[in-house]
């Protein structure tokens, strides 16, 4: 008996999880990112717009210089990775501000709306004193590329196995005490 449910609770896991990468597999993201300027200077700022977001809108950085900042902008002076978030409009974008650190470098800053989709565009700080500044051009977007986000089917067949395990435990202590009080 018990081999056969656990056959059953494997095959359908299995079915669960294939289906849900399968599902996966077929939609892209709808964010679109741009930046006002893909190359900046140390200290000068430039504005990066997402659209097509959904509720709340994570803009995250990390490389030399980055620090922690508010949350209207990223800026940058030593530490690893900081995050901004922004709440989408009713027009779906949102707009988070690049302030460029002082080491010089390509620096890619992810964007994660409410509902998963990602995005992400890449910035170029020139070395400081290098005497190459901003083009005043506007960036492209990038194509999407996949996410680290855990698929929600994944989550739903461990919290029917820990509901499922629940179930178990109460089933023996109950026949437990059932044979204790014969």
């Amino acid at each position: 008996m018990i081999k056969k449910s656990l056959t059953a609770v494997g095959i359908a896991g299995f079915i669960v999880l294939a289906g849900a990468s399968a599902a996966n597999a077929d939609y892209a993201s709808e964010v679109e990112a741009t930046v006002a300027d893909p190359t900046v200077v140390p200290g000068q700022a430039t504005i990066i717009t997402a659209t097509n977001v959904d509720g709340t809108t994570t803009f995250a950085t990390s490389g030399p210089g980055v620090t922690e900042n508010t949350l209207t902008s990223i800026s940058f002076a030593a530490v690893a990775a900081d995050t901004a978030v922004k709440e989408a409009g009713d027009d779906r974008t949102a707009q988070a501000t690049f302030t460029a650190p002082t080491a010089g470098g390509t620096y890619t800053i992810q964007i994660e709306d409410e509902d998963g989709d990602t995005q992400s565009v890449t910035l170029t700080v020139a070395a400081a004193g290098s005497g190459s500044g901003g083009t005043g051009g506007t960036g492209g977007t990038l194509p999407a590329t996949g996410s680290d986000a855990v698929p929600a089917a994944a989550i739903w067949l461990g919290a029917g196995a820990v509901g499922l395990g629940g179930i178990a435990v109460t089933a023996a202590v109950a026949r437990r005490r059932a044979a204790s009080n014969r």
